[in-house]
């Protein structure tokens, strides 16, 4: 199984570069799905593992070989997420319900990540908006439904931005402890 997916990570090793030759941003990579010609023909043990590791391979290749400074500027400056935020409330005048009625937008097109920034970007401002709240956890729900079954960082981390308590797994293995604390009421 190593053997075959070494093989499908060297192909996106080569895809990657040579996307990054072309100018490609990191985003535009990423969104390409890059999938092997042979991977869904070859080894059905190598699907999982193939997906679950191709968006850090892609990551790690692209900053190795861009370095810090990146095309869009990315390295270069220093804005914060308020800096950013001020650009839709103070220069376009973006007001609260326009913001969370494009939020609701971009759930519906199914653009998550997007949804996610926009509402990172301006949180400051309405921090104390229950309709601001509503809509972030929402975007927070949705991206974790949308990565539960593959990558668990990114799941941990945007259930941490809600707030959002993720129950335990059990065991299916029985050890005599958990019977015992069962059989006990604990």
């Amino acid at each position: 199984m190593l053997e075959n997916l070494k093989t499908h990570l060297a192909w996106l090793r080569e895809q990657v570069l040579a996307a990054i030759r072309r100018g490609e941003e990191r985003a535009t990579i990423q969104q390409a799905n890059l999938i092997p010609p042979k991977l869904l023909s070859g080894d059905p043990e190598v699907h999982l593992p193939y997906i679950v590791m191709r968006e850090n391979v892609i990551n790690r290749i692209y900053d190795q070989n861009v370095g810090y400074w990146q095309p869009d500027l990315q390295g270069v400056d220093y804005l914060s997420r308020s800096d950013r935020g001020s650009i839709l409330i103070d220069y376009l005048g973006v007001s609260e319900r326009q913001l969370i009625n494009a939020a609701e937008h971009m759930i519906a097109d199914g653009k998550y990540e997007l949804a996610a920034t926009t509402l990172e970007w301006t949180k400051g401002r309405f921090a104390g908006s229950k309709s601001f709240r509503e809509i972030e956890r929402l975007t927070y729900l949705k991206l974790m439904e949308k990565y539960q079954e593959f990558n668990p960082f990114k799941f941990i981390i945007y259930s941490g931005q809600i707030g959002a308590q993720v129950p335990q797994m059990e065991s299916k293995e029985q050890t005599p402890q958990s019977m015992t604390a069962r059989q006990d009421g604990q």
